[in-house]
């Protein structure tokens, strides 16, 4: 006969198949950030060649600056929701750490959290310091944050130059 977990294994396991589906979907988000914008850079180079090329077009000049600026808005938009997202996924992985009494230096999010290891730039040797606002620089999100930015100044300057 088969004998049921009592509540506080059943509670465990429930809580370690959370962290784990919460640990997934946060590498799944990280994964999609980065296809969005390789997507997004492959795009616009599409834009930009259809844009500069100097053969007559059945599409009015303008097409391609009005989509690069409606796209890189778009994706900067995916962005903010979906580092969001991973900032709910971080506050509720440290809860279940917590929880799941699993030491700080084990944790996933305390890790992502907390990087002992600063920055560095991948020629030197020398690593910047792990401030506040090294770490706001150098970051994922600060870059992808950039290039929708700079790829919007772009079009905006090409349509305002033509």
């Amino acid at each position: 006969m088969a004998t049921t977990p009592t509540e506080e294994t059943a509670t465990g396991d429930d809580l370690r198949a959370s962290y784990g589906a919460i640990v997934s979907y946060h590498n799944n988000l990280v994964h999609m950030r980065f296809t969005v914008a390789g997507l997004f850079i492959a795009a616009n180079g599409f834009l930009a060649s259809g844009f500069f090329q100097t053969t007559s077009s059945t599409l009015p000049w303008f097409d391609p600056p009005v989509l690069g600026i409606v796209l890189a808005i778009l994706c900067w938009l995916i962005e903010l929701r979906t580092y969001q997202l991973l900032e709910n996924l971080e506050y509720r992985g440290l809860s279940l750490e917590a929880k799941l009494r699993i030491e700080t230096q084990y944790g996933f999010f305390s890790l992502m959290r907390s990087q002992k290891i600063g920055p560095r730039l991948l020629v030197f040797r020398k690593r910047f310091p792990t401030n506040k606002f090294i770490r706001y620089v150098v970051s994922h999100s600060f870059g992808l944050g950039l290039l929708y930015g700079i790829v919007t100044i772009f079009w905006m300057s090409a349509l305002l130059a033509h």
